[in-house]
């Protein structure tokens, strides 16, 4: 991108430097390639402290906000060819930025959200995308009002943009919706992730339905209970859902077959974990929707691979461990729970610790994780409950007899009861069992 584009931003000020291209953007100073330029964000600490390691670091130049004439003449002593715009708020200028950006663009933006299992769906369809497109899309947890913008003014002439979105409170969906314009949108479900902040799951259906506006195609999950019911007026709605396929088993790896143009197609995914079924149909009608190759799409899906700590498989001898424990909500933990109690396997054992971000909601929502439980005869050898709010479950587990442990922090986890077990760990990331597997 030109100097001359950047400073298309409302209110902002060439300091110093040339109508220079700039390859990468970024808001860590470590994080330096050619021609970098870094943005320095305000958050738990300011990012302008760190301008300086930046330009011993080679990066191109920065933005900086008012009243921070030190920094600059500091900079240009190491630098002075360095690229320096001033501009009123970092954060907004950015934000901009990616707005500008995106409207310059004229190729598909495909943008998803749901409560969970965003970024397993992000990357089913990317591992189909690849096959045929050069794809943008969203690293990590990138999915907020930060990371979103600085993939998207990370644009390199790709083909296709793939966009997650994520939200903890009301209208965060909408405002990053209208930066990156999506041409495409899917939402993967609605369940009690963040309600605390929601309040309730018919605000948390009002935010993740908020992304649909604008679009021009939406992709409807007729597998989930409240998008089934989703009125809109859209004509391109795209349906999907497991009642479409036949044939249907998981014996190590998913299988099964699906008629597309009236003729059939067998798909395989290298997973037994149900839940990918729904989101391979996904990916498969995003990749029918960009007209590509069905043999290309089938190879896509067969390829995807699961991402660290979301229902990742450690193999241990004759033991497993999943690893699960990058995020967390009722829905998630419980069908996890369901799956690892169908495996056919020895002594298997759960690490669980709390959902975060509940509310008010909190103890109930963890008083039926117990109750789920109970109610599904799930009788592992052990129970082990890490924090506040599993100290519930522990007490409702006791009271039934089950060989259930209480711990308030994961630090007063004995690690050897990983050895010669299989272990289902999940929580949300802020407990931090996977300080367990270290």
């Amino acid at each position: 991108m030109l100097v001359k584009e950047i400073l298309k931003i409302k209110n902002s000020k060439l300091i110093n430097g040339k109508n220079i291209n700039i390859d990468h953007f970024s808001i860590n100073t470590n994080d330096v390639l050619k021609k970098t330029f870094f943005i320095p964000l305000k958050g738990n600490t300011d990012g302008h402290k760190y301008i300086l390691n930046g330009v011993k670091n080679k990066i191109a130049g920065f933005f900086v906000e008012p009243n921070h004439g030190d920094i600059i003449k500091e900079s240009l002593k190491i630098n002075d060819q360095l690229i320096i715009i001033e501009v009123p708020n970092t954060l907004k200028a950015m934000q901009e930025l990616a707005k500008l950006t995106r409207e310059n663009l004229n190729i598909p933006v495909i943008a998803l959200t749901g409560s969970y299992g965003k970024t397993t769906q992000r990357e089913m369809i990317n591992s189909v995308l690849k096959q045929e497109f050069k794809v943008l899309t969203t690293k990590g947890n990138f999915n907020n009002h930060i990371g979103m913008p600085l993939t998207l003014i990370n644009y390199n002439k790709e083909e296709i943009i793939l966009l997650e979105l994520g939200t903890n409170h009301m209208g965060e969906i909408a405002f990053l919706r209208d930066i990156c314009k999506p041409t495409i949108t899917l939402i993967t479900n609605i369940g009690t992730a963040h309600i605390g902040n929601f309040k309730n799951k018919k605000n948390i259906f009002k935010e993740k339905t908020s992304i649909i506006n604008g679009s021009e195609y939406y992709l409807k999950n007729n597998d989930d209970e409240l998008l089934k019911k989703i009125k809109t007026n859209k004509t391109n709605i795209i349906n999907y859902s497991i009642q479409e396929i036949d044939n249907l088993t998981y014996n190590n790896k998913i299988s099964y077959d699906i008629k597309i143009n009236n003729k059939n197609h067998h798909i395989t995914i290298n997973s037994d974990i149900p839940y990918l079924t729904n989101y391979s149909l996904a990916a498969l009608k995003i990749g029918l929707l960009l007209n590509m190759k069905i043999e290309n799409i089938i190879k896509g899906i067969k390829n995807f691979k699961s991402i660290n700590s979301r229902m990742e498989k450690i193999k241990k001898g004759k033991h497993i461990i999943i690893k699960d424990c990058y995020n967390a909500s009722f829905e998630t933990m419980t069908s996890g729970l369901e799956y690892f109690s169908k495996l056919n396997i020895e002594n298997k054992i759960v690490i669980l610790g709390d959902i975060l971000e509940l509310g008010d909601k909190s103890s109930k929502i963890h008083e039926d994780i117990a109750k789920y439980i109970i109610n599904n005869n799930l009788t592992f050898k052990e129970y082990h409950l890490v924090g506040k709010e599993m100290q519930k479950v522990y007490e409702i587990l006791k009271k039934k007899n089950y060989n259930a442990y209480y711990y308030k922090t994961v630090d007063e986890v004995n690690k050897n009861i990983l050895k010669n077990n299989s272990v289902y760990l999940k929580a949300s990331n802020g407990i931090g069992l996977f300080k367990l597997l270290d």
